[in-house]
């Protein structure tokens, strides 16, 4: 009989182990969807966390629509110029100034214009972060 509860209380503890592991998943992620819309995903995201990704196309006349829907912690977006076509050989300058950072936290909207051009989006987590943030490309209003 204790050799039974003893089992039972190993295979609750095992259970118990992997379900704080799952929770605790943590994601920072953005997906292009084209050349006008991005989206960013975070889950858990640590502060210092990074990625770079693809270019949005800015034409004359349209401006940037960021939309934040974070629920806790904050992530700066960096909008950097990316000069003529992208190649393997000859990567962009990701330490250079950015043509514009947003600096996002909570729930809320803007829309912003900063010229016209092809722009690498290097997002940061600034502090511990959940949420998303949708970043359009829409004509000036």
């Amino acid at each position: 009989m204790k050799k039974i509860v003893s089992i039972i209380a190993v295979a609750v503890l095992a259970l118990s182990m992997l379900t704080m592991v799952s929770c605790g998943k943590c994601e920072f992620s953005g997906q292009m969807d084209d050349d006008k819309n991005m989206t960013i995903k975070a889950v858990n995201a640590d502060t210092g966390d990074y990625f770079v990704t693809g270019t949005l196309v800015v034409e004359e006349g349209e401006e940037i629509a960021i939309d934040t829907k974070l629920d806790k912690g904050e992530i700066t977006v960096e909008f950097i110029a990316s000069e003529g076509e992208e190649s393997i050989d000859e990567l962009p300058e990701l330490d250079g100034d950015a043509a514009y950072t947003a600096y996002l936290s909570g729930t809320n909207s803007q829309a912003v214009s900063f010229g016209a051009g092809s722009f690498m989006i290097k997002p940061t987590v600034t502090d511990k972060a959940s949420g998303t943030v949708t970043i359009t490309v829409q004509p000036a209003k």
